[in-house]
C-alpha cells in the first residue's frame, strides 16, 4: 500500500497517458478529412504555420505548465498554502505580459516568419488566424500547471480531450468553408494556392477555438475548487514567512527560463527540418507547392503517426516532475531512485514494440488513414521508426531532470543535440542528396543523442543506471519476433486483397496479434517481476490476470 502511494503519480500519468492518446488518436482521426479537404500542399502550409507557432508558443508560454507545477508541488508539499496563491497570481500576470507580446508577433511577423525564413509565403495566412490562440493557450497553460502542482493531472486531461473534440470539429467545419473561399479567391488573382491556403487557415482556428474551450472549462474547475483552496490557506501556519511577489516573479522566471530554452532547442528541429529543407528544395529548383506537398506528407505520413506514442511518455512525464520534485524537497533519496528507475521501464516497455510496429507495419497505417500521399511516403515509418524509443525516453528524462531541479541540463543537452543534428541534416541534404530522408534520419539522431546525454546525467545525479538487459535487450527482441510475424501476415494478406481492405486487415491482424506475443513474451522472460508489477497501477490484478494464464511462475 505504501509502495502504491508512493508511486500514484504513475496512475496520475496512466490517466494523463489515456488522455493524451484520446487526444492524438482524435488528432489523426480528424487529420483524415482535413488533409482530403486541404490537399497534401494544404497539409504542408498547415504544418508550416503549426512549427512556427509552436516556437512562438513555447517561447511565451509552452513552459508554464512545467513551472508552475513545480513551484506549487515544491509549496503545497510545505503546507505553504498562502505562498502557492501567490504564484498563481504572480503566474497570471506572466501570461498575460508574455502572452499578450507573442500573439501580437505572431500576427505582425507572420509574413516575415513564412516567406522569408520558410520560403512558404502561403503559409501567412493560416499563421495569422493562430495569433489569438497564442494568447489564450498562456492562461490555459497556468491553469494545468496549478492542478498538476497538486499532483492531480484529471482537470488537465479532461480539458485536453475537450480542446481537441472542438478542435476537431471546428477545424473540419472551418476548412471545408473557406477553401471554398480561397478558391474564389484563387480565380480572381489567378494563384490556385490560395484554396488550399484559406483551407489550413481553416484547421488553425479550430485550434483556437479548442483552446478556448478547454481554458473556461479549467476556469470553471477552479471555481468549484476554490472553496476547499481558500479552507487550505487560513489553516497556513506560514503566514509570517511568505516570499513577496517580485521574489515569486523572478523564481518563476528562472524556472520558466531554462525550460524555454531546453523545449525551444527540443521543439526547432520541426522548424530548423522545415526551413532547411525548403531552402534545399528551392535552390534544387522545385516549386514551392511540390515541396510543401512533400513536406505536408512527411508530417501526416510520419510525425502525426510517430508522436501517438510518444505522447505516453509526455503524459507520464508532465505526472512524474509534481511527485519528483516533492520527493527531492524532502530529500527522500530511495524515493527518488524508484521513481526514475520505473518511469524509464515503462516508458521503453512500451516505446520499444511500439517503434518496432511502426517499422514492419508503418506503411500500410499510413495508407490506411492517409489514402492520397505518396508511395515514397509510405516508407517514412520505416525508415524512421526508432525516433518513437528516443524520442520517448529523451521526453522522459528531461522531465526527470527536471524534477530534480536541474532544468538547465535538458537545455544545454539539446542545443547540443540540435548542433549535431543540424549538421548531419545539412550534411545529408547537400552531399548525399537524400531529401526528405534526410530529414528522417536527422530526426531520428537528434532524440538519440538527447537521450544518451539525459541518462549520462541522471547517473551523475543520483547513480540511477539502465538496465539493459531487462529494460531495451528483451523488449527489443520479443518485438523482433513480433516484426517477423507481422511481415508473415502482410504477405498472406497482400495475396488475396488489395487496396484499403488490404492495409486495415494488415494493421488490425498485427495489433492483435503482436500486443498478445509481446505481452506473453515480457513476462515469460521476466522483464518485469512480481515486485515490479505490484507497483504498478491495478498492479495485483495484472498479477492474477498473468498468473491465470500461466505466464508467470
Amino acid at each position: 500500500m505504501k509502495q502504491q502511494k508512493e508511486n500514484n503519480f504513475l496512475l496520475h500519468g496512466g490517466i494523463l497517458a489515456v488522455a493524451s492518446v484520446l487526444v492524438r488518436f482524435i488528432g489523426l482521426i480528424y487529420r483524415i478529412p482535413m488533409v482530403n479537404i486541404i490537399g497534401s500542399e494544404g497539409n504542408g502550409y498547415y504544418s508550416t504555420a503549426y512549427s512556427v507557432y509552436s516556437i512562438l508558443l513555447l517561447l511565451s508560454s509552452y513552459s508554464l505548465p512545467l513551472a508552475v507545477s513545480k513551484m506549487v508541488s515544491a509549496r503545497v508539499a510545505k503546507g505553504k498554502w498562502k505562498e502557492t496563491m501567490r504564484v498563481l497570481i504572480v503566474s497570471l500576470v506572466y501570461a498575460f505580459v508574455f502572452g499578450a507580446a507573442f500573439a501580437l508577433i505572431t500576427y505582425f511577423l507572420a509574413d516575415f516568419f513564412c516567406a522569408t525564413v520558410m520560403k512558404s509565403p502561403m503559409a501567412a495566412i493560416p499563421l495569422k488566424w493562430m495569433a489569438p490562440t497564442v494568447f489564450i493557450v498562456a492562461f490555459l497553460g497556468v491553469l494545468r500547471g496549478f492542478f498538476q502542482g497538486m499532483q492531480t493531472t484529471i482537470p488537465t486531461a479532461l480539458s485536453q480531450i475537450v480542446e481537441q473534440i472542438i478542435n476537431a470539429a471546428v477545424s473540419v467545419g472551418m476548412a471545408a468553408i473557406l477553401v471554398q473561399y480561397g478558391v474564389e479567391i484563387a480565380v480572381e488573382r489567378s494563384m490556385p494556392a490560395y484554396g488550399p491556403a484559406w483551407g489550413a487557415a481553416g484547421g488553425t482556428i479550430g485550434t483556437g477555438a479548442g483552446a478556448l474551450f478547454a481554458l473556461v472549462f479549467c476556469m470553471v474547475i477552479f471555481i468549484g475548487f476554490s472553496k476547499h483552496l481558500r479552507k487550505y490557506v487560513e489553516k497556513d501556519k506560514h503566514a509570517n514567512k511568505i516570499e513577496s511577489y517580485s521574489s515569486l516573479t523572478r523564481i518563476l522566471f528562472l524556472t520558466a527560463v531554462p525550460v524555454i530554452l531546453s523545449t525551444a532547442s527540443y521543439n526547432c528541429v520541426d522548424i530548423i527540418d522545415n526551413a532547411v529543407f525548403n531552402n534545399y528544395m528551392n535552390r534544387a529548383g522545385y516549386t514551392f507547392t511540390e515541396y510543401n506537398s512533400i513536406w505536408g506528407d512527411y508530417n501526416s505520413a510520419y510525425l502525426l503517426i510517430v508522436h501517438l506514442p510518444v505522447a505516453l511518455a509526455s503524459a507520464v512525464g508532465a505526472a512524474l516532475v509534481p511527485s519528483l520534485t516533492a520527493a527531492f524537497e524532502v530529500r527522500d533519496k530511495n524515493a527518488v531512485l524508484g521513481k526514475i528507475s520505473l518511469t524509464i521501464r515503462v516508458t521503453l516497455l512500451v516505446a520499444i514494440p511500439c517503434a518496432f510496429g511502426l517499422i514492419a507495419v508503418g506503411g500500410n497505417l499510413a495508407k490506411l488513414l492517409f489514402g492520397g500521399i505518396s508511395e515514397e511516403a509510405q516508407k517514412y515509418l520505416v525508415a524512421g521508426g526508432l525516433a518513437v524509443i528516443f524520442y520517448s525516453l529523451s521526453t522522459v528524462t528531461n522531465a526527470i531532470l527536471q524534477g530534480l531541479d536541474h532544468v538547465e541540463k535538458p537545455m544545454i543537452h539539446a542545443l547540443l543535440s540540435l548542433v549535431v543534428h543540424t549538421a548531419f541534416l545539412l550534411l545529408l541534404l547537400f552531399v548525399f542528396k537524400l531529401e526528405i530522408f534526410a530529414v528522417i534520419i536527422a530526426y531520428v539522431l537528434f532524440s538519440l543523442v538527447m537521450s544518451v546525454l539525459n541518462l549520462i546525467s541522471i547517473y551523475r545525479l543520483t547513480e540511477y543506471r539502465l538496465e539493459p538487459l531487462h529494460s531495451i535487450l528483451l523488449p527489443a527482441g520479443i518485438s523482433a519476433v513480433v516484426v517477423i510475424f507481422c511481415f508473415l501476415i502482410s504477405f498472406v494478406f497482400s495475396r488475396f486483397m488489395s487496396g484499403r481492405v488490404m492495409h486495415l486487415m494488415i494493421v488490425l491482424v498485427s495489433l492483435i496479434v503482436g500486443s498478445a506475443i509481446y505481452i506473453a513474451g515480457i513476462f515469460l522472460t521476466g522483464c518485469l517481476s512480481r515486485e515490479q508489477i505490484l507497483e504498478l497501477p491495478f498492479g495485483e490484478k495484472i498479477l492474477r490476470f498473468a498468473e491465470k494464464l500461466r505466464l508467470i511462475r
